[in-house]
């Protein structure tokens, strides 16, 4: 079932039943209970499971298999059911509407259907029997009594959503301002006054500045004061932080990309508590932020006047991807911070769970923020927006410069929190290629950043279904995406067949042709796997006609074109030849190896290991960035061709 998208109960238990593969309590959103004994009373379980968790459906009548069995009196079934939930003295909380229950036939045996709605944030802790330890989770196909420590977390993160109590404000135990890190500080305040001239808070001493920074604070009950829990992280010194909030943990890793199985990736630069440094949330973020924007300096993207915009929004988006993860993360559980930069794009995880919905994270414009000290903290310098948009600048950014819709998912069984944002447009620069001088570049450039997400995203040899396209697009609404599909298909970009939500489509002819033969992007199931199979073997068997293109983005000169054409006009070249365009083509400019293989029409790995390796280690060309797996690594030539920008005869 598509997120948000709330379908009958009854339509969705037949279309599960028809399908095998999912009609199976191993995937976690089903349970079957037997109702030859009555309304079983393990039923009740499974509602707290499913509540506490991301909500399922209880299936009564059918054995422990699937199988349908029928229920004798089914309708007192569902009456007892409705009136011990609505009693309130059974559950503490009611997740399930008249419209969720329902009777079902499957294989001529009438069973009752039961969907239970995943509670909120502010509605847990789901219990039985007004016990608040009678609460369950859901463990695979399995429900399981929640240890002390879920059920904490549960009523920690109520407190939050439902009062002004934030995760951050506890008062750490024999703290003060000597476990503080003094450099930390003092960057701190000059961050405060870079970014709000003459702000008072500026010029306090440390412990007043701490105070109205909810750094430290002074419990009146009790009189206890010294840091909280903010304060520590924020500014606290490794050893001290390590002493007193021993779970706490930030890590950054940065992955080359040169080995294809996970288990076997490798990084090339790590950021973590090695002791080279003072390993607190500020530095934390001053570190790993450079590194993250720096291949964000060459986003392909197009005003309306058809000039290449700067890069600002991709950089607040970047910015506030690795803000919102260190100021959500529930530092109480272990796992901290976790950020990964692969060549395909960016990864951030945190501790704990979202306090909104998914569907309310992609809507935007509501904030519920696990420590507010810390937003508070991060907002004075200017990292964070104001509530409630920082979302919409990460949507925002991400899309217009890469063309592919950040993702986040409630990973609840890890008890963590992923963003995955990906690098579509810079992985797929030839398709845009293609795109453009199939529409024009007028054309193309009027389109909607989501507009060209969707094109991107269809394949040359398939078609798509809405319900396809809104897995990887979670953020837009049905009901636009589907304008947006018909409007891609009246400007004559797209073909669809079928009707209504039957409908599919797909790129047209010559368009499909053209995507095709650059071989750029493989997706070979497209309903299950659409933006996961990104290519990257770009540029081979490119057509001519995207080789201008590029032509005309690094503006080659008239006469090296014409030698361009000759070359890929004869095939087979001499390997002096090859040599000497390469280096005429580097000339004066930063070159990418895929810009290199569209103009060749060669295969980019063999092109860059029987030529491009040979001239960097010989001293013709050199690498333009500091990193050999910089995901924008190009080349420029060393000394000048032989004929200053042509080929040698």
């Amino acid at each position: 079932m598509m997120r948000g998208i709330k379908r009958n109960v009854a339509s969705e238990v037949r279309s599960l039943y028809r399908d095998k593969n999912k009609w199976t309590e191993a995937q976690g959103n089903l349970e079957f209970k037997s109702g030859k004994c009555g309304l079983p009373k393990s039923l009740w379980e499974s509602y707290s499971a499913f509540a506490n968790t991301n909500g399922g459906i209880i299936i009564v009548g059918v054995d422990a298999k699937g199988q349908p069995e029928g229920i004798p009196g089914i309708i007192s079934y569902r009456e007892e059911f409705i009136n011990i939930l609505s009693s309130g003295t059974k559950c503490n909380v009611v997740l399930t509407e008249a419209e969720d229950i329902s009777f079902v036939e499957l294989n001529g045996k009438d069973v009752l259907a039961i969907r239970v709605n995943a509670a909120s944030v502010s509605q847990k802790p789901v219990y039985l029997d007004g016990k608040v330890h009678k609460c369950y989770i859901r463990v695979g196909e399995g429900d399981r009594l929640c240890v002390p420590e879920e059920l904490g977390r549960m009523l920690r993160d109520k407190d939050v959503v439902t009062s002004s109590y934030s995760a951050d404000a506890d008062i750490i135990p024999n703290s003060g301002v000597d476990d503080l890190d003094a450099h930390t500080l003092l960057e701190y305040r000059k961050s405060l006054k870079r970014n709000r001239e003459n702000h008072p808070w500026a010029e306090l001493d440390d412990i007043s500045l701490l105070t109205k920074l909810g750094a430290y604070a002074r419990n009146r009950k009790s009189g206890e004061e010294g840091l909280t829990l903010a304060g520590l992280l924020m500014f606290g010194r490794t050893e001290t932080i390590r002493e007193l909030h021993p779970v706490f943990c930030i890590d950054y890793f940065e992955i080359d990309g040169s080995e294809k199985t996970l288990s076997r990736k490798r990084w090339v630069d790590r950021i973590t508590a090695d002791g080279t440094w003072e390993a607190n949330l500020y530095q934390f973020f001053y570190k790993v932020l450079p590194r993250l924007a720096a291949d964000l300096k060459r986003p392909f993207r197009l005003d309306e006047s058809m000039l290449r915009k700067d890069d600002s929004t991709a950089y607040e988006a970047v910015r506030e991807a690795l803000a919102n993860a260190l100021i959500h993360a529930d530092y109480r559980e272990p796992g901290g911070v976790r950020v990964t930069k692969q060549p395909d794009g960016l990864v951030l995880e945190n501790a704990g769970s979202l306090l909104i919905s998914e569907e309310e994270v992609y809507a935007g414009g509501i904030s519920r923020c696990r420590n507010k000290n810390l937003q508070t903290m991060f907002k004075l310098i200017g990292v964070v927006e104001e509530a409630g948009s920082g979302v919409d600048v990460l949507m925002k950014g991400w899309s217009e410069n890469f063309l592919s819709t950040p993702r986040v998912v409630d990973a609840r069984a890890a008890h963590k929190v992923i963003w995955t944002l990906p690098y579509l447009a810079l992985m797929n620069k030839n398709i845009m290629y293609v795109q453009q001088e199939f529409l024009g570049y007028e054309k193309y450039a009027r389109l909607s950043a989501d507009e060209k997400i969707l094109l991107m995203m269809i394949p040359a040899d398939d078609s798509v279904s809405n319900q396809d396209i809104r897995m990887y697009t979670p953020r837009i609404h049905a009901a636009d995406l589907g304008k947006m599909l018909a409007h891609l298909r009246d400007e004559g970009y797209l073909q669809s067949e079928g009707r209504s939500s039957a409908t599919r489509y797909r790129l047209v002819a010559n368009l499909a042709k053209q995507v095709q033969a650059i071989g750029a992007l493989n997706y070979s199931n497209v309903g299950s796997n659409v933006g996961s199979n990104v290519g990257s073997n770009v540029g081979s068997n490119v057509g001519s006609n995207v080789g201008m293109l590029v032509s005309e983005e690094l503006g080659l000169p008239e006469d090296l074109v014409r030698d361009i054409e000759t070359y890929r006009k004869k095939g087979r070249n001499p390997r002096n030849v090859t040599d000497d365009i390469l280096i005429a083509i580097c000339t004066g400019r930063r070159v990418t190896l895929s810009q290199m293989s569209v103009l060749l029409n060669r295969e980019s790995e063999p092109l860059r290991r029987d030529f491009v390796a040979p001239l960097v280690r010989h001293g013709r060309l050199k690498f333009t960035e500091s990193r050999k797996t910089d995901s924008e690594q190009a080349y420029t030539s060393v000394v000048s061709s032989k004929s200053d920008g042509k080929m040698s005869p």
